[in-house]
C-alpha cells in the first residue's frame, strides 16, 4: 500500500514538473533563464535533488538502502512530507497562472505572485522540493543521501537568495511590502 501511495505522489510530482515543459515548448516560450549563482553549483544543487528523489524509488522496490533497521513510522513520516512536499510544488506551479516553471530567473517581464499559495510561503515550489527531500532523508537514513539532501538545501537556498535580490530590482517597493508580510518558506509575518 505505502509503495503504492509514494509512486502515485511522484508521479504526480512528475506530472507537475513535466506538463508545463511541454505546454511551454509547444507555445514557444522560452522556459531557461538567467540563473543566479555559479553554474555548477546550480547544477551540482539540482543533481543532489532529484538522485535523493531516486533513491526513495530504489530503496521502495530494489534494495534496502537504510543503514538503519526500517521502522513503518519513517515510512509513513515520509509520506507525510514527500505528500506535503508534492502539494506545495504543485500548487505553486498552478498558482503561477500560466501553469509555467522555469529553471533561473526570467529574462522578460513577469508578475509579482502574492496570492493563492504565495500568501503563505514565498517559495511554495523550493519549500515543496525541500520537504520531499526531507522526506527522502528520513526514509533513505543513508549517510550518502543525507549529504547528497544537505547539498540541495543549501544550494537551493542560495538559488532563492539569488531571486530575492532579483525580485528586489525587478519589484522594489511591492516586493519590500510582500516580503514584510510573508516569510520566506512558511507562513505570515504578523
Amino acid at each position: 500500500m505505502e509503495k503504492i501511495i509514494i509512486l502515485v505522489l511522484f508521479v504526480i510530482f512528475l506530472a507537475a514538473a513535466i506538463m508545463p515543459r511541454v505546454i511551454q515548448n509547444k507555445r514557444k516560450i522560452e522556459t531557461v533563464g538567467c540563473i543566479g549563482i555559479n553554474r555548477k553549483l546550480f547544477f551540482l544543487g539540482k543533481i543532489s535533488l532529484f538522485t535523493s528523489f531516486i533513491l526513495v524509488l530504489v530503496q521502495l522496490f530494489v534494495v534496502n538502502l537504510s543503514l538503519f533497521e526500517k521502522k513503518n513510522i519513517f515510512l509513513w513520516l515520509c509520506v507525510v512530507l514527500i505528500g506535503t512536499g508534492v502539494m506545495f510544488f504543485t500548487l505553486a506551479i498552478i498558482r503561477l497562472g500560466t501553469f509555467s516553471l522555469r529553471v533561473g530567473l526570467a529574462q522578460e517581464n513577469t508578475a509579482l505572485r502574492t496570492t493563492g499559495i504565495y500568501r503563505f510561503s514565498r517559495n511554495p515550489m523550493l519549500f515543496g522540493l525541500y520537504l520531499i527531500a526531507l522526506g527522502s532523508a528520513v526514509y533513505v537514513q543513508n549517510p550518502i543521501n543525507w549529504i547528497l539532501v544537505m547539498i540541495a538545501l543549501i544550494v537551493h537556498h542560495k538559488i532563492i537568495l539569488a531571486e530575492e535580490i532579483f525580485l528586489l530590482k525587478q519589484f522594489g517597493s511591492a516586493w519590500i511590502d510582500y516580503s514584510g508580510q510573508v516569510r520566506r518558506y512558511i507562513g505570515r509575518k504578523w
